[in-house]
């Protein structure tokens, strides 16, 4: 299994409020993806902060039970600590006062693989063909949901960037799982400078490319790129075609 992971800035923002982490201990791999906000540079404390509280959950406390329920529950477990300080910060600072981040998470031992999700960000998975495994927390995702919404008409919706559900805003949160025990080819997680502007047709395209996964993260960037750049860009490739 190999692991390659990039963030852009991108051709607008001034600021990049993503941030994102690959760690390994003992076989067991983590990897995640967020995008934060807020005002000033409140959004780029809350991603980076919610990386660095994280780590320090996997250095300090590793999965010990490596069965695929085990690794789910310490990741369920790690992103409830990493709210926990998220939120407390937000209250002990009064200019971090309304700051959030997304979160897209995978812990990994061979075959089985644990994730998780607050916010936009996205996991896909490839195989035979391109999966979204999480579902975006966001008003335009709950109005697709009640059939108000087509995907097309979400796209462009005036409010597509309004969230429901993210990191640091309330004490607790709401974290959707999801786990896999099958051979895969790849997995991307990525921030929504990514999807928000590029389609699954080409995301698909770009990670299936049998060039380095390096040149796979690079390509999923320029393509945000090209399509304007209004974003922050982060993507982190997995490919497990080694493991079978």
């Amino acid at each position: 299994m190999t692991i390659a992971g990039k963030t852009d800035i991108g051709r607008v923002r001034r600021i990049n409020q993503d941030a994102f982490l690959v760690l390994e201990d003992h076989g067991v791999q983590l990897a995640a993806v967020c995008d934060g906000m807020g005002g000033a540079a409140a959004g780029e404390v809350a991603s980076s902060k919610a990386i660095e509280y994280l780590k320090s959950v996997f250095e300090d406390n590793p999965p010990t039970d490596l069965a695929l329920s085990g690794l789910s529950d310490w990741l369920q477990a790690a992103i409830e600590k990493v709210n926990e300080r998220l939120y407390g910060l937000a209250l002990a600072n009064e200019k971090y006062t309304g700051m959030g981040t997304t979160m897209v998470a995978a812990l990994i031992h061979g075959r089985k693989i644990a994730m998780a999700n607050v916010g936009d960000s996205r996991i896909y998975l490839l195989k035979e063909h391109l999966q979204q495994i999480t579902t975006d927390h966001s008003l335009v995702q709950e109005l697709i949901d009640q059939g108000r919404l087509t995907e097309a008409e979400a796209r462009v919706h005036p409010q597509r960037s309004i969230l429901t559900n993210v990191l640091a805003i309330q004490p607790h949160v709401v974290i959707d799982r999801f786990v896999i025990d099958e051979p895969i080819d790849r997995l991307l997680l990525a921030s929504d400078g990514l999807h928000g502007y590029v389609d699954d047709e080409t995301i698909e395209t770009c990670l299936r490319a049998t060039s380095s996964l390096d040149e796979v993260t690079q390509s999923l960037i320029d393509v945000a790129n090209a399509k304007g750049g209004y974003d922050n860009t982060t993507v982190i490739a997995i490919d497990f075609r080694g493991n079978r």
